[in-house]
Formats: C-alpha cells, sequence, structure tokens
C-alpha cells in the first residue's frame, strides 16, 4: 500500500459533496474533516516531514484532527524551515476543525456539532482543496 495523502483528499472532498448533496450530512461533514486532515498530512509531507516507506507520516506528525490543527497552528516553520504562517494563513476556517473529531464516526448524529460546525467544515476543505491546486501548481507552498 501506498499512500497519497493528495489523492485522498480529493476523494473525500467530492465524496463528501455527494453525501451532503442526498442530506447526509454527519458523514458528509465526517468525510470534509478527513479531506482536511489529508490535505494538511500532504502539506506537511511536501514540507519535509518524516514518512515511513509507505508514505505515511511518522513521529509527531502522525496524528488526527483536531490534533493535528493544534500541532500546525503551533509551528513557527515546516520542516523544510518554510514560514508555517503562509500555510496558516491560507486557511482561515482550519480553526472550525477543532470542533470535529476522528470519532465522529461513531457518535450519534444529534450529538455531533452540524447545526453550528458544517459550515465551516465545509468552507475549509474547500480552503484546503484550493491550496492544493495552487500547490500542484507550484505555488506558494
Amino acid at each position: 500500500m501506498k499512500t497519497d495523502y493528495v489523492v485522498a483528499a480529493r476523494r473525500h472532498i467530492r465524496d463528501a459533496h455527494l453525501l451532503q448533496y442526498h442530506g447526509h450530512r454527519a458523514n458528509a461533514g465526517q468525510l470534509f474533516g478527513i479531506c482536511v486532515e489529508c490535505g494538511l498530512k500532504s502539506l506537511l509531507v511536501r514540507g519535509g516531514a518524516p514518512q515511513n516507506a509507505d508514505g505515511d507520516l511518522t513521529g509527531q506528525y502522525k496524528k488526527h484532527l483536531p490534533n493535528l490543527y493544534t500541532l500546525i497552528n503551533g509551528l513557527s516553520n515546516l520542516p523544510d524551515g518554510r514560514a508555517a504562517s503562509v500555510l496558516q494563513s491560507r486557511l482561515p476556517n482550519l480553526t472550525s476543525l477543532a470542533h470535529w473529531s476522528i470519532d465522529h464516526r461513531y457518535w450519534l448524529e444529534p450529538e455531533i456539532p452540524l447545526s453550528t460546525h458544517l459550515k465551516n467544515w465545509e468552507l475549509a476543505a474547500r480552503e484546503m482543496d484550493a491550496l492544493l491546486d495552487e500547490a500542484a501548481g507550484g505555488g506558494v507552498l
């Protein structure tokens, strides 16, 4: 198995939009968060974070949101020395993922904070998608 965080991020945002369109908000919210998580991991890899032979992040970078958000938010520099503030400034809705959890997949739907956070999770995923486009084109990151 070979990990490809960019391909995974793209797949999850596409599927999240399909689920949302068909009224499956809880699973759409889950996939918006996973999209952002995969996107962040791809940018960390691009920024020099350590990986194992399969391409998975290792060490302090092997985290899920919201812990991954806390790590990113606390960075001054990416592993390759570039300023992390560029990444942080391009994802203004990333802070909304502080209210997202990989564990939501186990929760009863009424307990997931969809009414207050789903729209921002979607915006964060859209921002990530645009940032991945830019990174692929040789942009800022």
